[in-house]
């Protein structure tokens, strides 16, 4: 089928579909356009077991959940930064300053195992399994390792100074 016809077809159905998971228009148009590039790239791999719409269909919901997964750690992520209102103070920016090289300096302070975990999954943004794969452990394994540094991190006295200090401008569930 030429891509000319996919579009004809299911180009409508794959932008409400998209539009369901991600509730963003803009969202659900860059994915109803990697779904069909990822038709077009992959349509041979394509074994006709099912029809068009549901093989589109799954290539749309597997690119749903990424982008939605990619949201979540980018919201997770800026959450970690500071929020602004208007123009903070002086004394606020060197506070938030503070906490930041404070909450640097506790990531890295982590055991190794911990720390790449938490840079691999918030700053270089992998997903477990990815991680899994470049480390040779389990995904489930990353998985612990993560919770654990993050009760590290929750633990951690200066942070929970620095957020007091903040009032609560500071995401806590690190």
């Amino acid at each position: 089928m030429e891509l000319e016809e996919i579009i004809e077809n299911y180009g409508e159905y794959l932008y409400h579909l998209s539009y369901l998971y991600v509730k963003d228009c803009q969202l659900a148009e860059e994915i109803t356009q990697d779904v069909l590039m990822k038709y077009m790239i992959n349509r041979t791999n394509f074994r006709g077991d099912s029809s068009i719409k549901t093989y589109l269909t799954r290539i749309l919901i597997n690119c749903c959940h990424d982008k939605l997964r990619k949201l979540k750690r980018k919201t997770m992520l800026s959450q970690l930064m500071f929020f602004r209102k208007n123009e903070p103070s002086i004394e606020k920016m060197y506070v938030q300053k503070e906490v930041y090289k404070t909450l640097k300096d506790s990531v890295l302070a982590l055991p190794l195992h911990y720390r790449e975990v938490i840079i691999l999954f918030y700053y270089e943004e992998f997903e477990v399994k990815e991680i899994a794969k470049l480390l040779n452990v389990s995904p489930n394994t990353i998985r612990t390792r993560l919770r654990r540094a993050r009760e590290l991190l929750k633990t951690n006295d200066s942070l929970e100074e620095m957020y007091a200090a903040l009032g609560g401008e500071f995401y806590e569930g690190v």
